[in-house]
């Protein structure tokens, strides 16, 4: 018996310490529980989907590399939601601020092509920072000092960004050397031309790809070069793993988003800004007592949110596709919302849900390959553990364990005698 009580009160405690790291995985693997059925339904088994998912996704160096290209941009705007959230405000606008930040970051490695990659690349993702930073200024001043409500306007201004981009890449970009645009017209500086970011010597809507100067190091070059090459450059087992070329895929687009998680959290939890960002979120009245001027601090969580989904598609640009094209990264700011949902809108959760959504994109196409399951099961189970998850988030478990836990302790404790118990004689 007293080992039963040993092992309740360890699962006990377990669950009030970790409630919040269990309801995303129970969420994704119920998640994948009811997707089995209606793979089996669908004819296929689904052991083998499964398992043609996991080595699309982590089957070897390539299916690696892939994982954390699909999932580095879900991580910044993840980031973007999930700091906003926590603050009071909540970014839906995370899809326009990434085009934003993508043509920001593309305007950048094509037009101040002649400068050396040590000052183009920074420039580049300050670009794409600080554009995030001004579309979302608009929402932030009128969630901050009118109360306007921040979903409507940020939805909205997702659509402002994505026909500019549409606009941008069908307007010539003026380049030194080229004498005449694709239509045969004389290649002429104006305004527009400045703006606009299509390829002058192509007649389809996409821009130029980035000077080479703007890509960023591949995880090889980096490996393999500076101190870690001098230091271990002559291991056979540093050069075995090094020399793979799914190294030369990856590049520091990952380590960049992993830095920033940590990051965000150090933000958040760690210093004053993240403090009141936090406060205002649970309580902005209680926030104003306390002394927090509301206002200025909305404004500046909707700004480091703004950044950081327009750093994602600066990232994306620098590190994958070095261009922007029509539907370019589309839906990658829309799903940063599950991404921060199932990480249960914490950096390291964000972190973690952000590769797994990754995983399930890099081996969606074996899975469909091997078992003959569409593609469509894997937003089938992105959307049943978003579902679970949120289902999980209402259930107030953990507060019910600690109610019972004090109960507990009080009816083991001592009883006091009551006061005054004594006899109490009286005079006749």
């Amino acid at each position: 018996m007293n080992g039963t009580k040993k092992v309740r009160a360890l699962w006990r405690d377990y669950l009030e310490k970790s409630f919040n790291i269990t309801i995303p995985i129970v969420a994704v693997l119920l998640a994948f529980a009811v997707s089995g059925v209606i793979i089996l339904v669908w004819g296929s088994n689904p052991f083998e989907a499964y398992a043609a998912l996991i080595s699309g996704a982590f089957g070897g160096p390539n299916a690696i590399a892939t994982t954390l290209i699909r999932g580095t941009p879900l991580l910044f705007t993840g980031l973007a939601v999930a700091y906003g959230y926590r603050g009071g405000f909540f970014n839906i606008g995370a899809e326009g601020q990434l085009y934003m930040g993508a043509y920001a970051a593309t305007w950048v490695g094509v037009t101040l092509s002649g400068l050396p990659g040590w000052l183009l690349i920074p420039l580049a993702i300050l670009a794409s920072i600080l554009v995030g930073m001004l579309y979302v200024l608009l929402p932030g001043y009128m969630k901050a000092r009118r109360g306007t409500n921040e979903v409507l306007t940020t939805l909205l201004m997702n659509y402002i960004a994505i026909q500019f981009a549409e606009w941008a890449m069908r307007v010539n970009h003026y380049m030194p050397g080229v004498t005449k645009f694709d239509d045969g017209s004389p290649a002429v500086w104006t305004w527009v031309n400045w703006i606009g970011i299509k390829d002058p010597t192509q007649p389809f809507p996409k821009s130029p790809f980035t000077v080479e100067a703007a890509y960023l190091p591949s995880l090889k070059s980096v490996m393999q070069s500076g101190f870690l090459g001098e230091l271990f450059g002559q291991a056979e087992w540093y050069q075995a793993i090094f020399n793979h070329p799914a190294f030369g895929r990856i590049t520091l687009a990952p380590v960049i988003g992993i830095v920033v998680a940590i990051l965000i959290f150090f933000i958040m939890f760690r210093t004053t800004t993240g403090y009141k960002s936090r406060a205002v979120g649970l309580n902005a009245q209680a926030a104003r007592s306390m002394g927090i001027n509301v206002p200025r601090t909305i404004l500046t969580t909707a700004l480091i949110s703004g950044a950081l989904a327009g750093l994602a598609g600066g990232m994306e640009v620098l590190g994958n596709q070095h261009r922007i094209i029509p539907n370019f990264l589309v839906n990658a700011g829309f799903d940063g919302i599950p991404v921060a949902l199932i990480g249960q809108l914490h950096p390291y959760g964000v972190l973690l849900s952000s590769f797994f959504f990754g995983a399930l994109r890099a081996g969606a196409n074996k899975m469909q390959i091997v078992s003959h399951v569409p593609v469509a099961v894997v937003y089938v189970i992105q959307s049943l553990a978003i579902l679970f998850a949120i289902a999980g988030g209402t259930l107030d478990i953990e507060s019910t364990l600690k109610k019972r836990r004090m109960m507990r302790e009080r009816e083991a404790a001592p009883s006091a005698p009551p006061q005054g118990s004594g006899e109490v004689s009286h005079a006749g």
